[in-house]
């Protein structure tokens, strides 16, 4: 499915290349670290890159239910971001491969668990609060 129905932003800040799965329980994406992209500095993706990417893997995640819903996708807003830890900053080339699960939701509220790899090591993983606008 194309990213640019599930999610609101628009290039050069799109962070996730494709859904690689999606179910109740859990939505999966990957995203490719490109030289040209927004967040590489040195040849590394900055921490705030770690970060928009696993919001948009939320989005994403969110779009996915909405669409199953026969909805359009609800613009989402980070409300906060809670136990944030970066093990590492990837490198240009690599591939990331970001976990969502959504634990809760209180009206428009909805709290995330998300966390990224590399080759199977956590490179970075918080829990995020998102705030839908309908």
């Amino acid at each position: 499915m194309d990213i640019k129905l599930l999610i609101p932003q628009r290039e050069p800040i799109i962070m996730i290349d494709k859904i690689i799965g999606h179910s109740n329980e859990k939505t999966s994406t990957s995203f490719i670290i490109k030289q040209t992209n927004i967040f590489v500095e040195d040849g590394f993706f900055r921490s705030s890159g770690l970060i928009e990417h696993i919001a948009q893997s939320s989005a994403a995640r969110m779009g996915m239910e909405t669409i199953n819903q026969g909805k359009k996708p609800f613009l989402g807003y980070i409300a906060s971001i809670k136990n944030l830890s970066i093990n590492r900053l990837p490198e240009v080339g690599e591939t990331i491969l970001t976990d969502i699960i959504q634990t809760n939701q209180i009206n428009n509220i909805i709290v995330i668990s998300g966390e990224s790899k590399i080759d199977d090591i956590v490179v970075s993983n918080c829990e995020l609060k998102v705030f839908i606008q309908e």
